[in-house]
């Protein structure tokens, strides 16, 4: 359930990000960008979701798997009382059903991390670029102010 929550509060993040790139498009570069980190994103979470829909049984047989290997390897804590089994069946489900949806929920997480990242990304390419700019504007001003009210054109007293 926290995952959920995790996963919501991650997309509006996001969305947010998104929400602040969009006005510093100016470019139809900028914009193919943008669109393409937003298809990749659809893409990636749309073949997670297939994957996980088509391949749940394979991947509960995997982590069933692992967790049965955990529990059978040795370890060098104190021994378990004699006659006791190390392997519980329900305890195993359940923790197979949990260790399947934590990893799945993990795999959408990372697409809205790499999303935010690529908006992220985008910004930082159009400040770069706009700064750029500014800076030959700001340049360009300070070549044409005067001090001390001169005009131009106008003879000073040190001439």
């Amino acid at each position: 359930m926290e995952n959920d929550l995790e996963l919501g509060i991650a997309t509006m993040f996001s969305d947010a990000a998104m929400q602040s790139v969009v006005p510093e498009l100016r470019k139809p570069e900028d914009w193919d960008r943008f669109n393409e980190v937003i298809d990749t994103a659809k893409k990636d979470e749309q073949d997670e979701v297939d994957s996980f829909r088509d391949d749940k049984e394979q991947r509960r047989t995997d982590a069933r798997k692992d967790l049965i290997d955990k529990a059978g390897s040795l370890t060098f804590e104190h021994p378990t009382p004699f006659s006791t089994d190390s392997f519980d069946k329900s305890a195993i489900n359940r923790q197979v059903e949990i260790k399947v949806e934590n990893d799945h929920q993990a795999a959408l997480l990372g697409i809205v991390e790499r999303r935010t990242e690529g908006f992220a990304e985008l910004k930082q390419d159009i400040h770069v670029r706009e700064g750029v700019r500014d800076h030959a504007r700001d340049a360009f001003a300070r070549t044409n102010e005067l001090g001390n009210g001169e005009e131009h054109g106008m003879p000073t007293r040190d001439r």
